[in-house]
């Protein structure tokens, strides 16, 4: 029986949530099929956990996790500088043809996980090329992104890595989004298939809290990643112009706005670098609101993955981005928690009048755990992406 290769950017030890959530996809999958192999970087974020990786010499470096063998190509670490992250780009997808054109008859379907849109070159590959039944799940629409928030490459770049996103996406046998409204993207500016395009939601990596928070507190946090899409920035002066003196924000992270935060001085507003998810869990136990914060240019191209850890910490959200957002649309059709749009007060005032009951906050705490339970876990994930696998290797 040949096997399903699962081809990953990140991948544990690599400790982002991206790989965790691939890693977990995977272990659900082998419970059933047991043929499951990975392809991933090594290290590339959290390199506390690449000391293992550093005397190797060779490209591929190949061990077992949790009994599912897991090739590595060795990387260096993520660079920041669009040209050195391109050329980090080029290296991975090259070595990476370069593996999978040596072992290609070994599997009948490869799912690769992308996110951003980085593997669209191995896409083309193995479906065009190879002729292997190719699953692309795409996680976010990186061309679309930078564009709505001005962010390099430049305008050349950004259409040729569009096309070949394009190429990609109408090559292969099956796509995966993480919203209906990337998927009515896709349809309607993209023109990729109605039929080829499947929507599975995402879920936190982590075991689900069982503390609950303290439903009459006035404090809301935000945990994850502080850079333009983000745009935390619009937050912390809507939050500083709006929110009562008798609110606080705390806020753990990192990224490229982190330092022009921290260089200023905001009330009733803390600042912290990144602390991992166990401790995080602790030290926000009694905090009831969970920021999920948006650039309001953004609407289905990005999907901020913090959605999940924070309901799976029974948080109730509150959402700082456009209400055409794929977000803030799971939040309303689930009754997950508030939307509040910057340009519209009456969302605000409804927020505020809203969480003086706590009748309301306590159905809205059942909500997530209902929706944790019943759409966002890895038991539900992995049946979806194993649905999708072709019969051959099952």
């Amino acid at each position: 029986m040949k096997k399903t290769l699962i081809h990953s950017l990140t991948f544990p030890p690599d400790t982002i949530s991206t790989g965790m959530i691939v890693s977990k996809i995977a272990k659900e999958m082998n419970n059933t099929q047991s043929n499951i192999e990975i392809l991933a970087s090594s290290p590339q974020y959290n390199l506390k956990n690449s000391a293992e990786f550093s005397k190797i010499k060779s490209k591929i470096f190949t061990t077992t996790v949790e009994d599912i063998p897991v090739n590595y190509v060795l990387s260096n670490p993520r660079e920041f500088s669009n040209t050195a992250r391109f050329f980090q780009w080029i290296r991975f997808n090259y070595h990476s043809i370069k593996f999978i054109y040596k072992n290609k008859n070994k599997y009948d379907n490869i799912l690769i996980f992308s996110y951003p849109p980085t593997m669209n070159l191995v896409c083309i590959f193995t479906s065009k090329i190879l002729k292997i039944n190719t699953i692309y799940s795409l996680w976010e629409l990186y061309p679309e992104i930078a564009e709505k928030i001005e962010e390099a490459p430049n305008l050349i770049l950004r259409k040729s890595f569009k096309l070949l996103d394009n190429l990609a996406l109408n090559s292969v046998q099956k796509v995966v989004v993480n919203s209906d409204e990337l998927k009515k993207y896709l349809i309607t500016s993209r023109k990729i298939s109605e039929n080829k395009i499947n929507t599975i939601l995402h879920f936190s990596p982590h075991n689900q809290s069982i503390s609950l928070p303290d439903l009459s507190s006035k404090k809301l946090f935000y945990a994850g990643n502080i850079g333009k899409p983000q745009n935390l920035q619009s937050f912390i002066e809507y939050f500083q112009s709006k929110f009562p003196n008798e609110w606080s924000f705390d806020i753990f992270g990192a990224g490229e706005e982190f330092k022009n935060i921290h260089s200023q001085n905001y009330q009733n507003i803390n600042l912290n670098s990144y602390i991992e998810r166990e401790q995080l869990d602790k030290t926000t136990s009694q905090i009831p609101f969970a920021l999920v914060s948006l650039d309001y240019e953004i609407t289905m191209e990005g999907f901020p993955g913090k959605t999940f850890d924070y309901l799976n910490m029974n948080k109730i959200l509150i959402n700082f981005s456009n209400p055409e957002s794929a977000v803030s649309k799971l939040i309303t059709k689930f009754d997950l928690g508030f939307n509040i749009d910057k340009n519209d007060d009456q969302t605000f005032e409804k927020f505020i009048k809203d969480i003086g009951s706590i009748e309301l906050l306590e159905q809205k705490i059942n909500n997530i755990q209902k929706y944790v339970k019943n759409y966002s876990n890895k038991e539900v994930v992995g049946k979806l992406y194993l649905s999708l696998i072709s019969t051959s290797s099952r």
